[in-house]
């Protein structure tokens, strides 16, 4: 696009951006019939199904969702040898500006180690022009640029450190960030649902869940949408996988908003009750094994009561 290609040139300013924060762009998986979102269960980045088409002649669109950044990338990739890329980062969170960035491929650390040798494009497998060294949970710039001299294909995957990236005003990168907005608001439930999922895949995993987003995934999606109880079953599992990761903090915060949104929710009060225990805030999780107690006797559910409750109410 390169009338495009122009004006975001002219209108754009230079900065460097944490890949972190960067949406991993590969292959899309096929959606199925009755979901608009397929997740990749290994790098947490899922593939959007979008209601328009943003392309241009001979490129082809994808739109990518990072669970861990909550960012969205649209991105046009050319069926051409050169993989010349264009991708569009969109914050969810409605409060950044438009990034734009020309790349040949985004990929995680985790897609490296499943193709060590080689990357995937249009023409089949490409080398890496050198071996890459990364680290776990990595998102990688590659650019595809001449192989050296006497190598056995003509062109080969350099690994990058960082990127630059542009911040976009232009009317065509709002109109990207609308479109996008658009869609998160229909995909909220997919986009809760794929966030537990993710959680419960790396909550025993320590180094991995670490650095996963915890409370501010759920607080921007109250933000965005509202607080609803036909989420209540999905918080409390997030907040048991927290908490049984050693998160205390996170769990109680989330487990009070259950508990403010819908009091006789009774699996609540024994998962915060959990969570104080296990800060050693010994009197305020008695108060709350008690509750528990207590509505699991009036449901005439006695026989269910686990004995950690029973013994740390008193």
């Amino acid at each position: 696009m390169p009338t495009v290609k122009r004006i975001l040139r002219a209108t754009c300013v230079k900065f460097n951006i944490i890949f972190s924060f960067l949406l991993l762009v590969c292959a899309a998986p096929v959606l199925a019939d009755n979901k608009n979102m397929v997740c990749d269960p290994d790098s947490n980045v899922c593939s959007v199904a979008v209601t328009n088409n943003y392309r241009a002649s001979g490129e082809v669109a994808k739109t990518k969702w990072d669970i861990r950044s909550g960012t969205y990338v649209l991105s046009c990739e050319c069926d051409c040898t050169s993989q010349e890329n264009k991708f569009w980062l969109i914050d969810t969170a409605g409060n950044s500006p438009v990034k734009t960035i020309e790349s040949s491929k985004i990929v995680s650390s985790i897609d490296i180690g499943k193709n060590k040798a080689s990357v995937p494009d249009s023409f089949g497998l490409v080398p890496y022009c050198k071996n890459p060294q990364v680290n776990s949970d990595v998102l990688i710039n590659l650019q595809k640029i001449p192989g050296p001299d006497g190598a056995t294909q003509p062109y080969c995957y350099s690994v990058e450190k960082s990127i630059a990236a542009d911040v976009c005003t232009t009317s065509d990168c709002e109109a990207k960030k609308n479109l996008v907005m658009r869609d998160f608001a229909k995909l909220k439930d997919e986009s809760l649902s794929e966030f537990k999922n993710a959680t419960a895949r790396l909550y025993k995993e320590k180094v991995r869940f670490q650095n996963f987003p915890k409370e501010q995934f759920v607080a921007l999606y109250v933000s965005n949408f509202g607080y609803s109880k036909s989420d209540q079953q999905s918080y409390n599992d997030i907040a048991y996988y927290w908490q049984q990761a050693g998160f205390n903090d996170d769990a109680i915060w989330l487990l009070e908003k259950v508990i403010s949104g819908s009091p006789d929710r009774v699996v609540a009060y024994l998962n915060i009750a959990d969570a104080y225990w296990s800060k050693g805030e010994k009197n305020r999780a008695s108060d709350n094994y008690k509750k528990y107690i207590d509505l699991m006797m009036v449901s005439g559910k006695k026989q269910k009561i686990p004995e950690r409750a029973t013994n740390r109410s008193k």
